[in-house]
This record gives structure tokens, sequence and C-alpha cells, in this order.
């Protein structure tokens, strides 16, 4: 049986990965607190924080990187999941949020997603994170479009 790490194939969504376990340490979750964002840097244009607030339950982002930003045409940081403009888009995040919720641990995937009318394969690595050790309170989320423009950046 494989490792989570080794179902990633995008070696800057790797390092992301690696770097959560390394200051997750012994625990079950790290928190926010505990990364230090020098260390982020290699993924800061492409990273996604995502806030969990409970009673109701809901998500708002709190970072969009700038990659991400321009990939799509608008900035989330500081709307909510629910204000994603493009319907499939929304529910599959709404969906992945939920479950990283529920569930408290990491997630890999690779799927395609509607661009500016065209369908974009991306890699995606989502983190939980806990102040408390109980509660999910945060999202730390990396994603690479799988395309020429994504082949030439340089990391």
């Amino acid at each position: 049986m494989s490792s989570l790490i080794d179902q990633i194939r995008i070696p800057v969504l790797r390092k992301l990965y690696a770097y959560w376990d390394n200051v997750r340490g012994a625990r079950e979750l790290p928190a926010w607190r505990d990364f230090d964002a020098h260390h982020l840097s290699f993924i800061a244009s492409n990273i996604l924080l995502i806030e969990v607030h409970y009673e109701p339950l809901t998500f708002r982002f709190r970072a969009h990187g700038l990659q991400l930003a321009w990939r799509i045409g608008y900035d989330m940081t500081g709307k909510l999941v629910d204000e994603l403009p493009h319907p499939q888009n929304r529910a599959v995040l709404l969906e992945r949020c939920h479950n990283l919720v529920s569930s408290r641990r990491p997630y890999v995937g690779q799927g395609e997603r509607n661009v500016a009318g065209r369908e974009l394969p991306y890699e995606v690595v989502w983190l939980p994170l806990s102040e408390d050790g109980q509660s999910v309170d945060l999202l730390l989320g990396g994603l690479e479009y799988l395309d020429s423009a994504a082949e030439r950046r340089v990391l």
C-alpha cells in the first residue's frame, strides 16, 4: 500500500505535503501558528487558505494565491466558497471542504476544472489544520494546473 505522498505527482505539491507532515510531527493535526511563512514561499502563488467557521458551517478564503487568481481571472481572498462563480467548481470545493472537516485527513486529487470555458487538468493537495488539536479551523491547499503554462513556471 502506497503512502499518500507517493500519490502526489507534482514536486511542489509533494514538498507542501512533506512540510505539513514535518510540522505535524506526532500530532494528528498541526496548527497554522506552527508554520513559517518563509518556508511556504515555494507555494505562495499557488496556495489556498480556507477558514472554517462553525454554526453555521461556512468556508471563507483567507488567501487565494496570485497565480491561481490570475489563471481564473478573479481573486477569492476574503470571499466565501459559496461565492465561487462557477457552480460546478463551487460544488466540488464545498464538498471537499466538508469532507476535510469531517475526516480530519489530508486529501490528494487530480481532476479537471472549468477555467474561462476550458477544462484544465489539475492536481491538488488539501491539508487540515487545527489550533486546538480538535476542530479543523483552517484548510491549507496547494493547486497546480497541468498544462503548458504550469509546465513553463519555474519552481
